[in-house]
């Protein structure tokens, strides 16, 4: 709160008295919006304080975190001109009665110990109750979800949930701490807000590593502010797109896309680079085409949190929606003989991102293509698996080769085949083509196959 003392009064009243205009009468006057000294657009990030009814907000919580985030957005628009996407950074929004950043406090209907860990979808939930009856409050389609700690050492959401993601607060997550911090809680929050905004793990090559440091969105939650961290190139593409980065609102912003990418893989063993060409469809404009590889280390499996080791590159779209770029999988810093993922990204200009993902593997230092379909019981290809050369299996036949009736979630196709899985035994009822590619989550045939052909594409 302001003092005035009597000699600021007086000389407030001898400015008015000689420098002001009054308006005439009938002359109608509008105060001057403030200035908030960050960027704002008519899209913004959504900052929601989550309040459990026994762990109260933790002090000055407001002032703390409105620094921290210009703070964030200052660092965001600095690696986006890095990057060549010019001074380019997420809005934030205006709370223009203390001219900070605006944060929605919402008290939840629970204590603590409820919101723990897995308590993300319950707590957005309530969010979503209190978004209705306040959609003023709110901007864009992304939030940030920041609780107070826990007061009982209990866990508590800390990850990205779609476009939402969660973070924590104490009195120490302030500006002042990141150089001095030996928490990765600052980190950590921006970490989780990429991919609150729809980046992916991926990590840093050799050579980035040297001379930048660690990626963000590698394992750079636990180095920011106080080692070398930068954001990659390929999420820097994506932020480009990303609602909440516009100037002006973007029409159609996430809608569908129906895409197809055709890709031809090969492998130079003298420059050991894996050369990927190709053509690709989508019935959305394309803005990029961006390009990961992830090594399955140790087989550490695929899928959410086991793609820390990947390592991304942006490609050029070509004439006629071809590509054609080296890959080079020495600048993999966990590069061995291992499975590995190949996603090829097709991402829209209205941010909308596309995944197509193929198999290979290197054994022995060779580069080695499957040539067999795998499936699998269960999302992400765990679970009991069967693989299926070129030909027509039967209930019975999978049955024999230890699949299960009605019990398949995930498929890998290799490069030149075909798969078309069907409901009923002897190849009849629904059916389901896949062409090449892999699907970690068939949301539209899950286990409902009974019978398979497989075929060269």
């Amino acid at each position: 709160m302001y003092k005035w003392t009597l000699s600021v009064v007086l000389w407030s009243a001898l400015f008015l008295t000689f420098s002001c205009d009054f308006p005439e009468e009938g002359e109608e006057v509008f105060p001057e919006e403030p200035t908030p000294g960050f960027v704002t657009h008519p899209e913004n990030l959504n900052i929601v304080y989550f309040v459990p009814t026994d762990n109260p907000a933790v002090a000055d919580y407001e002032e703390r975190l409105s620094e921290l985030l210009i703070y964030f957005q200052d660092y965001v628009k600095s690696e986006m001109d890095r990057n060549g996407f010019g001074q380019k950074t997420f809005g934030l929004p205006v709370d223009t009665i203390y001219n900070r950043v605006k944060l929605v406090t919402v008290q939840g209907q629970q204590d603590q110990a409820t919101y723990d860990y897995g308590s993300g979808s319950t707590i957005i939930s309530e969010i979503n109750a209190y978004r209705q009856n306040h959609p003023e409050d709110f901007s864009s389609e992304h939030t940030l979800i920041i609780l107070p700690q826990r007061t009982d050492g209990g866990s508590q959401p800390f990850y990205g949930s779609g476009r939402n993601c969660f973070a924590v607060d104490n009195p120490n997550i302030k500006v002042e701490e990141i150089p001095v911090t030996s928490s990765n809680l600052i980190g950590g929050m921006l970490h989780e807000l990429g991919h609150g905004l729809g980046l992916s793990h991926n990590k840093a090559t050799v050579t980035e590593q040297q001379t930048l440091g660690t990626s963000l969105m590698g394992s750079g939650n636990t180095t920011f502010g106080r080692q070398p961290t930068f954001i990659t190139e390929v999420d820097c593409a994506i932020l480009n797109r990303n609602q909440i980065f516009q100037a002006a609102a973007v029409a159609g912003i996430y809608e569908g896309a129906t895409t197809a990418v055709n890709p031809q893989l090969s492998f130079d063993d003298t420059t050991q680079n894996l050369h990927v060409q190709g053509s690709f469809t989508s019935d959305k404009a394309v803005s990029d085409i961006l390009f990961w590889l992830d090594p399955n280390v140790n087989n550490e499996g695929t899928g959410v949190n086991r793609d820390y080791n990947s390592v991304g590159w942006r490609g050029t779209i070509l004439s006629g929606n071809t590509y054609s770029i080296n890959l080079p999988v020495q600048q993999i810093q966990d590069h061995g003989d291992w499975p590995y993922e190949l996603k090829v990204k097709l991402l829209m200009q209205n941010g909308t991102i596309k995944t197509h993902t193929y198999s290979f593997a290197f054994v022995d230092g060779e580069y080695t293509v499957n040539t067999k379909v795998g499936v699998y019981q269960h999302s992400s290809y765990n679970g009991w698996g069967v693989e299926l050369e070129a030909g027509s299996y039967t209930t019975a036949q999978l049955t024999a080769l230890g699949g299960v009736d009605n019990d398949i979630s995930s498929v890998k196709v290799p490069l030149g085949l075909k798969v078309t899985l069907f409901s009923e035994d002897n190849f009849a009822g629904d059916s389901y083509e896949i062409t090449t590619g892999n699907v970690s989550f068939l949301s539209a045939f899950n286990d409902k196959t009974s019978s398979i052909i497989v075929e060269t594409h």
